[in-house]
C-alpha cells in the first residue's frame, strides 16, 4: 500500500523511504537496498538532509514554512491588534529542549521573540506582551537584556517533562489553569 503524501515532512519519517515519484513503503529485508517498487531506483529515507535538493521534498517543505509563517504572522497580528484596542493580549513562546548543535530551532524561537518585542515596541501600546521561555539542562541561556515593558525572557535549566510538570503546578495553585477533572 502506498502511504498518504500528506505526511509530515518537515519532520520526516525514517520508517518510511522515498523515491524521486512517489512515497513507498520499505521491503522487508533491511541487509537490502531498498528501492522503489515503481522505478526500481534506491530509495531514501523520506526526511530532509542537509543541502537537499530533492524537489519533491523540498515543495512539501516549502508548503509547511509557508502555513508556519501565516500562522506566526496572525499570531503577531492578533497581539499588537489587540494592544491597540486595549484588550491585553500575551503571546509566550516556549522552546523545548533545543540544543546547540542544530541551531535553527533556537534561532527561530529568538526572531519570533525579537519581532514581536520590536511590534509592540513600535506600536508605542500598553496592552500586548511577550514572553520567552528556554527550557533545556544544559543551554537554557537567554540574553536577560531583552527584558522590557514588553517582553521578558525566563530561562530553566530543567528536562522538558520536569520544567511543563513545575510550571502546571505553578499555575495551578495561582487558579490560572483549572486542574484536569476538575
Amino acid at each position: 500500500d502506498r502511504v498518504n503524501a500528506n505526511v509530515d515532512v518537515n519532520v520526516g519519517h525514517t520508517k518510511r523511504v522515498r523515491c524521486d515519484s512517489d512515497f513507498i513503503d520499505p521491503v522487508d529485508q533491511p541487509n537490502d537496498v531498498l528501492r522503489c517498487r515503481h522505478c526500481h531506483t534506491p530509495a531514501r529515507p523520506n526526511v530532509l538532509l542537509f543541502h537537499d535538493t530533492d524537489p519533491n521534498v523540498l515543495r512539501d517543505i516549502t508548503a509547511q514554512r509557508e502555513r508556519y509563517q501565516s500562522w506566526e504572522a496572525r499570531m503577531e497580528d492578533a497581539v499588537v491588534n489587540a494592544a491597540r484596542t486595549s484588550h491585553r493580549q500575551n503571546l509566550v513562546v516556549l522552546e523545548l529542549g533545543c540544543g546547540t548543535t542544530v541551531p535553527a530551532v533556537r534561532q527561530e524561537s529568538e526572531e519570533v521573540y525579537g519581532d514581536l518585542l520590536a511590534r509592540l515596541t513600535a506600536s508605542h501600546e500598553q496592552g500586548g506582551f511577550v514572553t520567552f521561555i528556554r527550557v533545556n539542562p544544559k543551554h537554557a541561556d537567554i540574553d536577560e537584556t531583552r527584558n522590557t515593558c514588553h517582553g521578558r525572557v525566563i530561562s530553566i535549566r530543567d528536562t522538558s517533562l520536569s520544567a511543563l510538570r513545575s510550571i502546571n503546578e505553578c499555575l495551578t495553585e495561582r487558579n490560572v489553569l483549572v486542574p484536569s477533572g476538575a
